[in-house]
């Protein structure tokens, strides 16, 4: 009797030695197939530097499946866990301007952070290193001129102040205001229009103000009128990605009627408007 408890807890001891062997080889194998790592970083304006509260990041695999979508608040950063060596791609959105999106594959490497900086606008979106200095560049509307637009829309366009336009007049607002009068509504509907009839065609909508008011309050404002306008066309049918926009406040003012400069009330109005610029045919 005594030698079959013997060997009994003899079995029993090898049973448990061996089990507990065999679950500390699966504990480490799974510590080794967890191979995570971190993508973080912000979302700028392109031209010039601003944060851009707001966007929406969104993580997809390699086939396009959404796996994760953040909105940036104040901060404008964003933070996704992913795996070590996985194909990714990350893509930024916001209403006013261009949708980019960056494809990559991460590494072997264990806990590795990587840093990106998402800029909307005519950027795109580059990995950085820590100490990466993020330059405010003045925004400046250059003389560009979209391939081949002598041959392809010879009445449509017209060059205003070295720059190629619809050749559509400006929208005008109110004063303090931002909403879409009908008078502005008939100009858009006419951008849409043409959008329509040209599908490639990439369209800026630049908005401005009057100088009255403080220059954060007229950003602010000009901003809002951008917003309208953009949503706006948006709604009529014309892809995001085709109209982008910016608000310039009143710092592109096409009269004298700087700050502290008396002006009537139509030559203020003057200044109240939304322009287009051809980007890309």
């Amino acid at each position: 009797m005594k030698f079959i408890i013997r060997t009994f807890l003899i079995l029993s001891i090898i049973i448990s030695n061996a089990q507990t062997e065999e679950t500390e080889s699966s504990i480490e194998t799974l510590v080794k197939v967890e191979c995570n790592q971190v993508v973080k970083g912000e979302v700028r304006d392109k031209n010039t530097g601003d944060l851009l509260p707001d966007a929406e990041v969104i993580l997809s695999d390699k086939d396009g499946h959404v796996l994760e979508t953040q909105i940036v608040k104040e901060d404008v950063t964003f933070s996704f866990k992913i795996k070590c060596e996985t194909a990714y791609k990350l893509e930024g959105r916001r209403v006013d301007f261009t949708a980019e999106s960056k494809d990559f594959t991460t590494s072997d490497e264990a806990d590795k952070e990587l840093k990106l900086i998402i800029s909307l606008g005519k950027g795109n979106i580059d990995f950085i290193t820590t100490d990466t200095i993020v330059e405010k560049e003045a925004a400046k509307l250059e003389d560009i001129k979209p391939e081949e637009i002598v041959d392809v829309l010879p009445d449509k366009v017209k060059v205003t102040r070295d720059k190629y336009v619809p050749n559509i007049d400006p929208i005008y607002f109110d004063y303090e205001s931002s909403y879409l009068n009908k008078k502005a509504k008939i100009g858009l509907q006419k951008i849409v229009d043409l959008m329509t009839q040209y599908p490639k065609i990439i369209i800026e909508s630049a908005s401005h103000t009057d100088s009255n008011g403080s220059d954060s309050y007229n950003t602010w404002m000009a901003n809002r009128r951008v917003k309208r306008t953009v949503d706006y066309i948006i709604k009529k049918g014309i892809d995001a990605s085709r109209i982008t926009g910016r608000g310039y406040g009143a710092t592109q003012l096409i009269n004298h009627c700087s700050k502290n400069v008396e002006c009537t009330d139509k030559e203020q109005a003057m200044n109240r408007r939304t322009e287009f610029v051809i980007i890309r045919i």
